[in-house]
């Protein structure tokens, strides 16, 4: 077989995704270069050493404080569940963001013992964001295509707390739409009927 001299450690180094190889125990063995630097930016000291700790330990953490079963991702390390996938948020100072945890069992060649487990990171912050705007855009088209309660007398619209509005604060708050004001030739003839002959004059040029 031909050998390019591309290792396979030096592939996962390339990859936008946290990487993290851990030991049947949980312990990290080796990360990954996107996992060392997406570290420092949660404010963790460029002097830490991440191999050696335990990131079974953590996980169970994070799935308690999450409300998930804790010890699934030692159910990986032991060969009795071989995939896991989960959805997390990391809150910091500056901002909470959401990852999925992807950890997969990593067996012997020969199939017959575990060797320890892969550990995937995801940053998903922007997508669960623009996941959240068109959930929230979808909410507002469904209101606006719904039944509006409407006063057949002011024409005021009641909203989902039962508050009158005007048609225009009602669309405004709705949607994006920003009134200017006018009178229909209507309005004019009734109102102001001395220019009622202006508007007749405008119409026949």
């Amino acid at each position: 077989m031909h050998n390019s001299g591309i290792h396979f450690i030096e592939i996962i180094d390339l990859l936008r995704q946290d990487i993290a190889i851990i030991d049947p125990q949980g312990f990290i063995v080796s990360v990954n270069r996107a996992w060392y630097l997406h570290s420092l930016e949660t404010g963790v000291p460029e002097s830490f050493e991440w191999t050696g700790v335990n990131l079974a330990q953590i996980y169970n953490a994070l799935a308690e404080d999450e409300g998930h079963p804790p010890h699934e991702l030692d159910a990986v390390l032991d060969g009795t569940n071989p995939f896991l996938y989960k959805e997390f948020k990391s809150s910091s100072r500056l901002k909470t963001k959401c990852f999925t945890l992807e950890a997969s069992t990593i067996y012997s060649p020969n199939g017959n013992s575990v060797k320890g487990g892969l550990v995937c990171l995801t940053d998903v912050t922007q997508s669960k964001l623009l996941e959240q705007n068109h959930l929230k855009a979808l909410a507002q088209i469904c209101t606006l295509h719904g039944l509006l309660p409407i006063c057949a007398v002011c024409k005021k619209i009641r909203d989902e707390h039962d508050i009158w509005n005007s048609i225009e604060s009602f669309l405004e708050k709705h949607t994006k739409v920003e009134f200017t004001h006018d009178i229909c030739p209507e309005c004019i003839r009734r109102l102001y009927p001395e220019y009622s002959s202006l508007l007749d004059k405008s119409s026949c040029s």
